[in-house]
């Protein structure tokens, strides 16, 4: 999944950190981040002014913030201080004393940086008080090599993705018009204005250099996203901006991704007596169409930002709220809620096996996945799910032997070879007979099986067929074979293409589908997670039931598991709680 998250520099702490608990180590996720950097505030406004660049700090706050997230137990000191630390600097020293900085981390190759820096014209006219270091050397590198190569040192150096883009590389600077028409000139008291009784409506752009125009990488994020995600953030300087400037919005106007719009906890200063229906208008204003987009509140909010209205798509959610932080993983849990649409609390919850909850591939890393889903399945969702396989029970059973010492430990029930036999705690319990392949269909699937000189796998119920396996094909083999395949079968059985180079060959009337329909699920609320819904054995049953979600592997099975357990787990607190009131 492409994750696009228009931001600023903090404001999206709790939202990245709680994706990444739920996503884990799952590589189908790729985050972007989307940021302007128009900020003139502090030490960013002095380091913008002496090397005539962009702003540096919500950029480099994203580096930070992710570099602690990704290396959590193996943070280096030199680097925490580089990016954290704040320092008052002795005039006419300045050079001197950031060069010893850079000595005492280890970070020599930056010291040249820093010496052509404080040798610029401009870096006499300034104090440099309560200073980050790291601005010095980010904004002199800006100036020497570009931001998307200066960009990619740090992440490289960081050991991070190269996730953060700029949604225009012109020399911007903002200002802000309020109600009364009075212009506040600088961004920096732009976001401490705290004025109730003359708000901000209006962003003013003072451009030095508007010969880039919109960042092409952005835009291109932004047509390939599934999701977008409008973070928390200040909105006059870091949300509106970004969205407004250039016509931005259009691009995520005419994307097809799911848009969700997170709104603050608090207010900000640069937006004091603003409730969130007045942002949202705002927003329109700026041109974003909010037609498609969910505006998700927290009902943990302050009350002026859980208003609603009706004619937008508001929905709210608990999330915390720590200081004005959302709980990073309730935060990041709503959003996937939203868009894997699951806020029903679903009867049943049906799972495909192979590459679904337990993977094919034998590398460490995926069989560990496997387990884990395993385990999450029968320890939290032992009531309600049930597993539907094409697979022969057997080769189940081995998998299963990884996860438990005695199967029967597993709860789940399972229809396996070729969906017509039906295991529960590792014992057979009944079968579908009338899913066996007829003598007449065997001996013309295995004359063409001899015809083009192929092996098969089959699949028994007692002595009697339910399923053939060829493989291992490619894909063009595979394709003409199976249409060949069909073509003669006289309706007396089906070959469709499973997993990566396997024809599978079943009864015409076999399918998961049948399942549903024996189990009587049609009045139930039922979610199927399969890999083969696209195409393969997994479309029949995933089609009739009210949500289905095509995973890549174990790895997206194991998102949506602990997505299902997290919510669960809320729901039955607060049964517990009302239970006890």
């Amino acid at each position: 999944m492409n994750i696009v998250i228009l931001s600023g520099g903090s404001g999206n702490d709790a939202l990245v950190k709680g994706l990444k608990e739920l996503i884990g180590d799952n590589q189908n996720f790729n985050i972007k981040v989307i940021v302007n950097a128009y900020d003139n505030g502090k030490s960013t406004g002095i380091c913008r002014a002496v090397t005539n660049t962009l702003g540096v700090s919500d950029i480099r706050k994203n580096h930070s913030r992710m570099y602690k997230i990704v290396h959590e137990k193996g943070l280096k000191d030199n680097y925490l201080e580089f990016y954290n630390g704040r320092y008052d600097f002795t005039p006419g020293k300045e050079a001197q004393e950031v060069i010893q900085k850079l000595t005492d981390w280890n970070m020599l190759d930056f010291i040249p940086y820093a010496e052509r820096f404080f040798a610029l014209p401009k870096a006499k006219d300034y104090e440099f008080k309560d200073f980050s270091v790291s601005n010095i050397i980010y904004s002199e590198m800006y100036r020497e090599l570009g931001y998307e190569k200066t960009n990619k040192y740090f992440c490289d150096m960081l050991k991070i993705e190269d996730f953060v883009l700029l949604n225009s590389f012109d020399n911007v600077y903002i200002k802000a018009l309020t109600e009364s028409g009075y212009v506040i000139s600088d961004e920096g008291d732009t976001v401490f204005w705290n004025n109730p009784d003359d708000k901000i409506v209006k962003t003013i752009y003072d451009v030095e250099n508007a010969s880039f125009g919109v960042n092409p990488k952005a835009v291109e994020a932004i047509d390939k996203a599934d999701l977008i995600l409008i973070s928390t953030g200040t909105f006059w300087s870091s949300l509106q901006p970004t969205i407004e400037y250039l016509d931005f919005y259009k691009y995520i106007n005419n994307a097809h991704a799911k848009k969700i719009w997170v709104l603050n906890n608090e207010v900000d200063g640069d937006s004091w007596g603003v409730s969130s229906v007045e942002f949202v208008e705002h927003m329109r204003d700026s041109g974003l169409n909010l037609k498609d987009v969910n505006i998700l509140i927290n009902s943990d909010a302050c009350e002026l930002l859980k208003k609603k209205d009706t004619k937008y798509n508001f929905v709210e959610k608990s999330m915390g709220n720590i200081k004005g932080k959302h709980d990073a993983k309730k935060f990041a849990r709503s959003i996937l809620e939203i868009y894997y649409d699951l806020d029903v609390d679903y009867d049943y919850l049906i799972f495909d096996f192979d590459d679904t909850i337990f993977s094919r591939k034998t590398q460490p890393k995926f069989v560990e996945k496997s387990i884990q889903n395993v385990k999450l399945i029968n320890e939290y969702f032992s009531d309600k799910a049930l597993i539907i396989s094409g697979n022969s029970y057997k080769s189940i059973e081995k998998k299963l032997a990884m996860c438990y010492q005695d199967i029967s430990q597993f709860n789940v029930p399972i229809w396996a070879d070729a969906n017509s036999t039906l295991y529960k705690n590792g014992a057979f319990v009944e079968r579908l007979g009338y899913l066996e392949l007829t003598e007449k269909a065997c001996k013309l699937i295995n004359s063409l099986i001899k015809k083009h000189k192929l092996g098969s796998l089959t699949t028994k119920i007692g002595d009697k067929p339910v399923n053939y396996k060829i493989k291992p094909l490619n894909e063009i083999t595979r394709t003409k074979l199976c249409a060949e395949l069909n073509n003669n079968s006289e309706s007396l059985f089906k070959a469709f293409c499973t997993g990566k180079t396997t024809i599978d060959i079943l009864h015409p009337l076999n399918n998961k589908h049948v399942l549903f329909e024996k189990l009587k699920l049609n009045n139930a609320k039922t979610l199927f997670v399969g890999d083969e819904i696209s195409q393969g054995n997994d479309s029949p049953i995933a089609k009739v039931c009210n949500k289905y979600i095509e995973v890549n592997d174990v790895y997206d099975c194991n998102t949506i598991l602990k997505i299902l357990e997290d919510r669960g787990n809320e729901l039955r607190v607060n049964n517990l709680r009302r239970e006890t009131i």
